[in-house]
């Protein structure tokens, strides 16, 4: 059996539960699924420079109109009948700042606070807030750009800190994949000790261009929850969770205020909810607006 490296005792474990109960990565058939992992220790952004050292790459921080992606291209609809302010949201995402409110179930309260302790706050990485008076005063948002000498784009990282206490959220490396099936997808990389949360998601739009992104699926391969770990051999290893998923809803509401509803469910149920505000940075110059 394969084993990890040695490393904080939970960390170990976790990753030696996911090679038990995964399977081993074919790295042809799998390639749409991989992507940067962490190293043993804490994830912060200190993952950024981390990567940047391996691959080569320069490091930029919220460089003028960043977003998380460049386009909706591909995708399984028609990119116009988007809602072009939920387009310059993720286009240019540094214009924008967020409002948040943040609930966890009952049922998985305590549960989350566990997860927090033991992992999530020492990890720094998939911190989701415990208190939702954390997130009072918003979360500080940063889009970093990692390229290659070229200058062409390798890895673009959402690293997020609550501004109350300074916490590390998360820093999540966004690009997209395609599936077995041919489908586009948004993949969202959460590197972690030895390996990654990778989500999967599928992006839908409705009939007033609002977007949906869902991670949800039955089996490796579908959208969906994956873990990768890498064991002390170097060989990969993957595991699907279909039991967790996630559903993003981004709209406009009646008083035309850009808003998001994130909801997170394990077992059929809903464990966790955050909803957020989008508001767009007052006297924010674009690249365009400077050259003019």
């Amino acid at each position: 059996m394969a084993f990890p490296k040695p490393q904080y005792p939970l960390d170990w474990l976790t990753q030696l539960w996911n090679i038990a109960c995964g399977e081993r990565i074919n790295l042809k058939q799998d390639a749409w699924l991989l992507g940067p992992i962490g190293e043993i220790g804490g994830i912060s952004d200190r993952v950024v420079d981390s990567i940047a050292a391996k691959e080569g790459l320069e490091v930029f921080r919220n460089p003028v109109d960043s977003g998380l992606v460049d386009d909706f291209e591909g995708f399984r609809f028609d990119a116009k009948d988007l809602n072009p302010r939920i387009q310059d949201f993720y286009r240019k995402t540094t214009h924008y700042d967020f409002d948040v409110w943040t609930q966890w179930q009952p049922v998985f309260g305590s549960f989350g606070y566990i997860v927090s302790k033991l992992f999530s706050q020492r990890v720094e990485q998939l911190n989701l807030p415990q208190n939702p008076l954390d997130t009072a005063w918003g979360m500080k948002s940063e889009i970093i750009n990692l390229r290659k000498p070229t200058g062409e784009m390798a890895h673009r990282v959402w690293f997020r800190r609550l501004k109350r206490t300074g916490e590390v959220v998360y820093s999540g490396i966004y690009s997209h994949c395609f599936l077995p099936s041919g489908e586009k997808c948004l993949k969202i990389i959460f590197p972690l000790p030895q390996g990654s949360a990778t989500v999967i998601m599928k992006l839908q739009i409705d009939g007033k261009g609002n977007l949906t992104l869902e991670s949800k699926g039955n089996e490796s391969g579908d959208p969906g929850f994956y873990f990768i770990v890498e064991d002390r051999e170097g060989i990969l290893w993957k595991h699907y969770l279909p039991s967790f998923h996630e559903r993003i809803h981004v709209y406009e509401d009646p008083e035309q205020t850009l808003r998001a509803d994130h909801s997170m469910n394990l077992w059929g149920l809903k464990a966790y909810d955050l909803h957020y505000k989008i508001n767009q940075r007052k006297n924010v110059r674009s690249a365009s607006a400077s050259v003019e």
